[in-house]
């Protein structure tokens, strides 16, 4: 029984295709089919160009006949897995042939569209570019120069995808300050730029920023004996958020508010009379609304 069935079986030894391997065995009652090598040629023959994936696909084709009908059974290993049965009439084995034949292109076209890998390359991005803003707007204060009041503010502002880079200035109302027997007009004018870090969301930049201003502080002496003027140079750094929103794509508003600290003090005093007119405040408060329009 042994031999019989060593004699039934031919050996078979796996044959190489692009992105597969397969094996093909016939019974003696398939005889009449066509040998693995025959296979394997068709199907190179067919099979269009493709790239080699790291693990083949793994075909056992067993072919069988009983009486005029011939039969084959597909085992698939490997990175796919599964089984598929033929079959045909007779009296030859040519009908088996070509389902055969078609029926591997289809298992390894399926397997070469799965898994070839997207080589198409990438369009490249560009990067928004950047714009140049105008941007003018009102702010309530609080020490700017003292107590609550309000300053009024231009600036140039570049914009990139996630930066904010700005350079202008401002300006406040005169405030007067009683000092008896008279009083002290302070007038205060500054330059002042920041930088935000900002986050894009649809219509909105939500940004975080620092600030830095150098003011120029004018205290004017009325109602005394002798009125004079006299300047200090104020330095102020600040920090906090700036939202803006894209009403139209070349026009936004802005609102923003910052905390601001003093390094120096600066004061006024009226000669032969004790104590300050004004000193300036250590920490500040800034809330401000602008609307910015593109210039390019």
């Amino acid at each position: 029984m042994l031999c019989l069935c060593a004699l039934s079986t031919r050996p078979a030894v796996a044959a190489a295709l692009p992105g597969a391997e397969l094996t093909l065995s016939r019974s003696s009652a398939a005889a009449s089919c066509p040998s693995e090598g025959v296979i394997v040629k068709e199907l190179a023959r067919r099979l269009a160009p493709r790239v080699q994936a790291r693990q083949p696909l793994l075909l056992h084709v067993d072919l069988d006949a009983q009486g005029t009908a011939f039969t084959a059974k597909i085992l698939v290993l490997g990175r796919r897995q599964g089984e598929r049965n033929l079959s045909a009439e007779g009296p030859g084995c040519e009908p088996l042939r070509d389902v055969l034949v078609v029926s591997l292109l289809l298992l390894l076209d399926d397997d070469a569209e799965s898994d070839a890998p997207d080589d198409t390359p990438l369009a490249p991005t560009r990067a928004p570019a950047p714009t140049l803003w105008l941007t003018g707007g009102g702010a309530a204060t609080h020490g700017l120069p003292r107590g609550w009041s309000s300053a009024w503010y231009a600036e140039l502002t570049l914009r990139l995808p996630s930066w904010d880079f700005a350079l202008g200035g401002f300006w406040a109302p005169d405030r007067r300050v009683d000092f008896s027997p008279g009083s002290v007009t302070l007038q205060t004018l500054a330059a002042r730029a920041h930088g935000c870090y900002v986050v894009g969301l649809r219509d909105l930049r939500l940004g975080g920023c620092l600030f830095g201003a150098l003011a120029t502080l004018r205290g004017h002496a009325e109602e005394f004996t002798s009125n004079s003027s006299a300047r200090r140079g104020w330095l102020l750094f600040g920090a906090g958020p700036e939202l803006r929103w894209a009403v139209l794509p070349k026009l936004s508003l802005g609102l923003s508010g910052q905390v601001l600290a003093a390094p120096f003090q600066e004061s006024f005093s009226i000669q032969h009379l004790p104590g300050s007119a004004y000193r300036t405040d250590r920490w500040l408060g800034w809330l401000g609304a602008d609307l910015s329009v593109q210039l390019w």
